[in-house]
């Protein structure tokens, strides 16, 4: 199969069509899914999440994690008298703040059917840690001003870019998981052994990848800092000269938009070289 499933793309509480796609990845898997999923940052349980559908509405179980303390008194009210287990913490690659590390404290059942991964931070470290807790299904986030040709990870414990979904997909394929299909902003995998040939494509991430948010394709930057980073196929007359213009206008919206603009570390500047990024 070569159509995307973006085609069944539908939200209930999700941002780009998750709730439709998870659907359709949930009747067409190769054995059936557990009936568990884990969310975070899972915010109030509602607003833009993945899962909200399946333990509000479909009597799944889930494992909800929120860091913010106001967020997590209203993610306590919205799902109480549902089978969910609300967690207030920040969870972190390793540690006690790991995913395997609350799973086992808590006495979770570390097979669940859905993982759903939005901390906008150390989400490729998370789901590269991960070895206890084991999910038939990966929704993860990846920065959407990152083609789908370029594969980039920050280092680990130093943020700036995030991962892009082509980093994302080269995990999953280590980790025993294939792509099945990029939103907007997220990645979505299922364990090789459900992968449905017939119903789902098993085509790369290049093919995938959602890149009508790219404006223009050949700029990236952070979304919470308007440092922008550049291509390396950046190669044309006066490509200095348009450097410094747009970083001069980005500048100016970060100002505008009271976002930051920082310039990455030098350990994010040596990865970033690594790749077809430059700064």
């Amino acid at each position: 199969m070569k159509e995307k499933l973006n085609k069944f793309a539908k939200n209930i509480t999700s941002q780009h069509g998750e709730d439709g796609i998870l659907e359709y990845i949930i009747t067409h898997a190769k054995a059936q899914i557990r009936k568990t999923a884990c969310e975070f940052g899972a915010w109030d349980g509602k607003f833009l999440s993945n899962t909200y559908n399946l333990w509000h509405d479909q009597g799944w179980k889930a494992i909800l994690i929120e860091s913010s303390s106001d967020r997590y008194r209203e993610l306590v009210q919205n799902c109480s008298g549902k089978d969910v287990h609300a967690l207030n913490c920040r969870v972190t690659p390793k540690g006690e703040g790991s995913l395997d590390h609350l799973f086992k404290i808590n006495a979770f059942d570390p097979k669940i059917g859905i993982l759903s991964i939005d901390i906008d931070s150390d989400d490729y470290y998370v789901w590269k840690n991960l070895s206890y807790v084991d999910p038939q299904i990966v929704v993860i986030e990846h920065n959407q001003t990152i083609p789908g040709y370029i594969e980039y990870h920050d280092p680990e414990e130093d943020i700036f870019l995030r991962c892009s979904a082509k980093s994302l997909e080269s995990l999953g394929l280590e980790k025993g998981y294939k792509l099945v299909c990029c939103t907007v902003t997220n990645s979505i995998f299922v364990k090789e052994a459900l992968f449905n040939a017939d119903k789902f494509p098993d085509m790369p991430v290049e093919y995938l990848f959602d890149y009508s948010h790219l404006s223009p394709q050949i700029l990236l930057a952070g979304t919470d800092n308007m440092y922008p980073v550049f291509s390396k196929k950046l190669s044309f007359k006066g490509k200095i000269l348009f450097r410094i213009l747009f970083r001069l206008i980005f500048r100016v919206l970060s100002l505008i938009g009271k976002k930051r603009y920082i310039r990455p570390s030098e350990n994010v500047i040596r990865q970033i070289k690594k790749y077809d990024l430059d700064i």
